[in-house]
């Protein structure tokens, strides 16, 4: 048998749609991570949602884990939940802030440039 000369460790690359069909970075995975853990969820959960591996769910739980973005909660019979803390709403809003800034079609951009020199042009 013939071993695979990818690392067990490398990630499946997936193609989102609200991105272009582009990779997601790892700022989106943990941005679309955290607004699933705002109202606490379990590992597989995130796995299925957030559309990640065993081994990537893994790295980046562990990642903002470590970074104090989410805690791990244990609830009897529910077992593990990770919910999102202060500082990983507060990443989520300057992700969000930023998607808008540099998200959004092209008419859309237009426009605002548009609407940014009209308003400019006729201040008095």
């Amino acid at each position: 048998m013939m071993r695979s000369l990818v690392s067990s460790t490398s990630f499946e690359r997936r193609k989102n749609r609200s991105n272009g069909g582009t990779n997601r970075g790892k700022i989106q995975i943990t941005a679309d991570i955290l607004s699933l853990c705002t109202v606490g969820t379990k590992k597989t959960h995130i796995m299925y949602k957030a559309n990640l591996s065993y081994e990537q769910v893994n790295y980046y739980l562990a990642d903002t884990l470590r970074n104090k973005f989410i805690e791990q909660c244990v609830h009897g019979e529910e077992g593990v939940v990770y919910r999102t803390t202060d500082k990983g709403r507060e990443y989520l809003k300057y992700y969000s802030l930023l998607s808008e800034l540099f998200g959004g079609s092209e008419g859309e951009t237009q426009q605002t440039e548009f609407g940014r020199q009209a308003s400019c042009c006729y201040k008095s």
